[in-house]
């Protein structure tokens, strides 16, 4: 399980989105609200685990998600997208290395846009896979897929 998965936020979650994740888990399973024995054991364990998740995820190691720099591109790619660079953003994100959710969902956000909607929908899945707590991969994902199934509806009267 990596770290992003431990804390149950995004591999782009922000700082404050990684420490708000602590606080719930550091209040639900510190081992000070355990009985003495094996429960209080259990959760020693588990809030060991999650305080090494948030010391990774806070200094941004490269496989917990992408490094900063990677980050950092990410973000310029989302700029590219709202400028209508397209095609330029298309080929920056095959420069990354880390192809974490929000590559996914940056890439198919990009072949939406490009009109290339069946090889869309293959990203934007991958990316509500890959983090199925964001509202933002699965409301893509579905906005493809309607297109895609909208576009099979006027080819399918056009042939008649």
């Amino acid at each position: 399980m990596s770290p992003h998965e431990i804390l149950g936020v995004s591999p782009m979650a922000t700082r404050e989105e990684i420490r708000a994740a602590y606080r719930k888990l550091a209040r639900r399973w510190h081992p000070d609200r355990f009985m003495e024995g094996p429960e209080r054991d259990w959760a020693n364990d588990k809030m060991a685990r999650i305080n090494e998740a948030y010391h990774t995820c806070l200094e941004g190691n490269p496989l917990s998600g992408g490094s900063v720099d990677e980050r950092h591109r990410l973000t310029e790619i989302e700029h590219m997208i709202d400028a209508g660079e397209y095609e330029r953003a298309r080929r920056t994100l095959m420069t990354l290395t880390t192809r974490q959710a929000e590559w996914n969902y940056l890439f198919g956000w990009v072949l939406m846009q490009l009109k290339e909607t069946s090889k869309a929908l293959i990203y934007l899945e991958v990316a509500t896979h890959q983090d199925p707590a964001s509202a933002k991969y699965a409301g893509a994902y579905e906005r493809a897929r309607r297109a895609q199934a909208a576009t099979e509806r006027r080819g399918w009267f056009r042939r008649r």
